[in-house]
């Protein structure tokens, strides 16, 4: 492989429940309920590896069903899962979603025990591969000590972060200036920056503090809103697109996002371009059932681009 991204982090099955029905609580309801393979590190490396890039997943799986079966679907996408660790005797993570009648999560529970096995003693055998990456994709699933052996370790690399919830962004925060590029929503931000954001001047002087702390390019999702950018140059871009009618499914559509951010640094493609590239990538993944849109390519996205860019 010539030019390749490594993701460190989950990778599970994914289970959703739509309810046909207004949720209510200890109520039966009539759903349609679907699985696919899934988890934060591996869904960005499937959609770079759909744009054309050669990724590598670095994770633990369970020796059990599940486990298999994430294995031989993730490689039949063509990334490479030759160093997943399968672990004796553990369960493959899971990620459970309840989603309401609109399409939007309304419960999710997860259960990511196998990703400790994500150890020192693993990624140190990994080290050629690390080292020979173009890009890091950091999951902080993974635990404390880990994020800061591969933030320490490999700090002079383009390192990529999605904080993924709330909770998980908080073990970000003594790393923050050794992270390259960091994607966090309104939420995150707010517990990045310890200051709550109720307009677009908190907003930006949220994102500003990141860049202080040592993030070089900060892009906050924001939903239908769009994306903010703000770079360690002084850049600031607040942009979106035209709404989509209909959303088929809204999972996935941040890593979708933020694996075209990716793709878009190997590229050396411009910001501005960048920004475009990545919002057309999160319509992509909301007009799919799956949590990756198998149809995912660059002129997918120009097309979107066409359509949607006001």
């Amino acid at each position: 492989m010539k030019d390749y991204v490594v993701g460190i982090g989950a990778a599970n099955i994914d289970i959703y429940g739509k309810s046909h029905i207004q949720i209510k609580e200890k109520y039966d309801h009539p759903s349609d309920i679907f699985t696919s393979i899934g988890g934060v590190s591996r869904n960005i490396l499937e959609n770079i590896q759909l744009l054309g890039v050669d990724t590598v997943l670095l994770s633990a799986v369970g020796d059990d069903f599940y486990g298999d079966e994430l294995i031989k679907k993730t490689n039949d996408i063509g990334i490479d899962t030759s160093n997943i660790l399968k672990v004796k005797n553990a369960r493959t993570s899971v990620f459970m979603q309840i989603q309401n009648k609109n399409n939007d999560m309304q419960l999710a529970l997860c259960d990511m025990n196998v990703i400790k096995n994500i150890d020192l003693k693993y990624l140190k055998k990994k080290a050629k591969i690390l080292n020979n990456a173009k890009a890091l994709i950091i999951d902080p699933s993974l635990d404390n000590e880990s994020i800061k052996y591969l933030l320490d370790t490999y700090k002079e690399k383009e390192i990529f972060v999605d904080p993924v919830s709330c909770e998980l962004s908080i073990k970000l925060k003594p790393f923050l200036s050794k992270i390259y590029c960091l994607k966090p929503n309104i939420s995150e931000l707010e517990a990045l920056s310890d200051m709550k954001i109720t307009n677009n001047d908190d907003l930006i002087v949220a994102s500003k503090k990141m860049i202080k702390m040592g993030i070089k390019k900060l892009f906050v999702s924001l939903g239908k809103n769009g994306f903010l950018y703000v770079d360690d140059s002084g850049n600031i871009i607040k942009r979106k697109f035209k709404s989509v009618k209909k959303v088929v499914n809204a999972s996935g559509a941040g890593d979708a996002c933020f694996a075209t951010i990716v793709y878009c640094f190997i590229k050396n493609i411009n910001i501005s371009d960048t920004i475009d590239m990545a919002l057309a990538a999160g319509i992509s993944a909301i007009s799919s059932l799956s949590t990756t849109n198998k149809k995912l390519s660059v002129n997918q996205l120009k097309r979107i681009i066409k359509e949607y860019k006001k």
